[in-house]
């Protein structure tokens, strides 16, 4: 009995303190934390930062800077841009690039705004649109997967095809003025009253579902784990040893990118009411810089399409908070590349890690 409270006594003061135990505790489920969704995290923290400077500088006492109506401004300006870059991802996830989706855009809204004027009716005239993204990007799969070329030379081949075809069609802007189309793109709900309105409209919808859809296919199906598969950087080895079709699904990518980008078209001409041949310049660094903020690797194998939405988001409020500070548009450039480069070096250090 003695020696029994003697091990007691002895034993008790080397007790750890509540404090330190839960602090250690914190330290170990961050070291459990898969590396995969730091940069997803990083994006969403750039995100709250943003949103908590602007709350800060241009909040007022009668108005709130962040609200519901900012949130649904940024979807409607930047719909078109949230489809492509979808489209982007599934590209990038398996160690690809496409950089013909803005001319694709460009070639979408001249040959819409070009049937309208020829009398086809709407149904058709949609149905044409995304065919055209679909064809573009069926082009550069086989391109890539068949004839073993470059993504980044099949593409830039693809993209000078659709930029020229977009001439051949017209080199003035054709404007679209079909009443069906009209209606189309001026469809919405609104809620809120006053100053505090927002609404959802018909390209948010059709965002939101390409986002939803992407979401599923990736994480949820046996094509989603072939594209991860396909970026692991083994040159599709693993894919080959799990018995899934990597030839297949590397042609069935830039399919997907290609398609995004013929509805990408719409939602522009949407957004516009016409189609220009020099719409689309520089929109696939757009689409790029939007999936890298979002935290998708370049090299591939890593990434997540919702972090994509959110660098969007990201991209879209950089331009509202220049907007505020009555900066020129030309700064929108400058941060985009800064809060890139910061996410190609957390990517990086990342990657490093990884294989030590």
């Amino acid at each position: 009995m003695r020696s029994q409270t003697q091990t007691r006594g002895t034993a008790s003061p080397q007790a750890t303190p509540p404090a330190a135990g839960g602090a250690t505790a914190l330290r170990a489920r961050l070291g459990r934390l898969d590396r995969r969704f730091l940069p997803v995290l990083g994006t969403v923290a750039t995100l709250v930062v943003m949103l908590g400077v602007g709350q800060a500088r241009y909040s007022t006492d009668n108005a709130s800077f962040v609200n519901m109506r900012l949130f649904s401004n940024l979807l409607v300006d930047n719909s078109y841009l949230l489809v492509l870059a979808v489209g982007m991802t599934f590209v990038i996830l398996t160690g690809g690039i496409d950089l013909s989706v803005g001319a694709v855009v460009a070639l979408v809204g001249l040959t819409v705004a070009q049937l309208f004027i020829a009398g086809v009716p709407l149904p058709v005239v949609l149905a044409v649109g995304v065919l055209i993204g679909t064809l573009c990007g069926l082009l550069i799969g086989v391109m890539v997967q068949v004839f073993d070329i470059q993504p980044f030379i099949a593409s830039l081949a693809v993209m000078f095809l659709a930029r020229g075809l977009a001439n051949v069609v017209s080199v003035q802007s054709l404007a679209i003025d079909d009443p069906g189309f009209a209606d189309l793109a001026s469809w919405g709900v609104q809620f809120g009253e006053g100053s505090s309105i927002w609404r959802i409209n018909s390209s948010m919808i059709v965002a939101a579902v390409v986002l939803l859809l992407a979401f599923y296919l990736l994480h949820y199906t046996r094509f989603g784990r072939t594209v991860y598969g396909l970026g692991s950087g083994d040159d599709g080895s693993a894919v080959r040893l799990m018995g899934l079709g990597g030839e297949r699904t590397r042609i069935l990518v830039y399919v997907i990118s290609g398609t995004c980008a013929g509805i990408a078209g719409i939602l522009f001409a949407f957004y516009t009411r016409s189609g220009f041949n020099l719409t689309g310049i520089g929109m696939e660094l757009d689409a790029i810089a939007a999936v890298v903020i979002g935290g998708t690797l370049l090299a591939g194998g890593v990434g997540f399409v919702l972090g994509t939405g959110v660098g969007v988001l990201v991209y879209g409020l950089i331009q509202v908070l220049i907007a505020r500070e009555g900066l020129d548009s030309w700064w929108t450039r400058v941060f985009i590349g800064i809060v890139l480069l910061a996410f190609v070096i957390l990517q990086r250090a990342i990657s490093v890690r990884r294989r030590s």
